[in-house]
């Protein structure tokens, strides 16, 4: 007979506990109004990436922070996570932003908007480098 250790009995509860909290959340676009203030200021906890945080911003600019830097990008798009994404997937979208200058590096930041709550996302730099910077984050929320 199989030894079943610790571990294997503690993975499996926060397992099924996991999944019981996830399946009583409401929707994301649900998740995404409920943290709005009512007011429409920024709150101080951070949001669930969602595209519907993002899609009304396209060609505004945001605050990313990550500690070390405080850029100012301006979001150029919002992409669906190709090949096998949904179109308008809430939850997998790719965010395109332009950064000036030389600063602009890998890291998580805290991005901030008025009337838009704070969302901690990845960003990395792609294509050459330059004066302006295209910074990306690919939000898969779909495990």
């Amino acid at each position: 007979m199989p030894e079943v250790s610790r571990r294997v009995v503690m993975t499996s509860a926060l397992g099924g506990i996991g999944v019981a909290v996830a399946a009583s959340l409401p929707a994301a676009p649900a998740i995404a109004r409920a943290v709005l203030p009512a007011n429409g200021a920024e709150s101080g906890a951070d949001a669930a990436p969602v595209r519907s945080l993002f899609s009304p911003h396209v060609g505004r600019t945001f605050r990313a922070v990550d500690g070390d830097r405080d850029l100012t990008l301006t979001l150029d798009a919002v992409q669906d996570l190709a090949p096998d994404g949904a179109p308008g997937d809430e939850n997998r979208f790719v965010l395109l932003f332009s950064a000036r200058g030389s600063t602009a590096a890998d890291g998580i930041y805290r991005l901030t908007r008025s009337g838009v709550p704070g969302v901690a996302l990845f960003l990395n730099p792609i294509g050459p480098r330059g004066t302006t910077r295209t910074m990306q984050a690919i939000v898969n929320r779909t495990a």
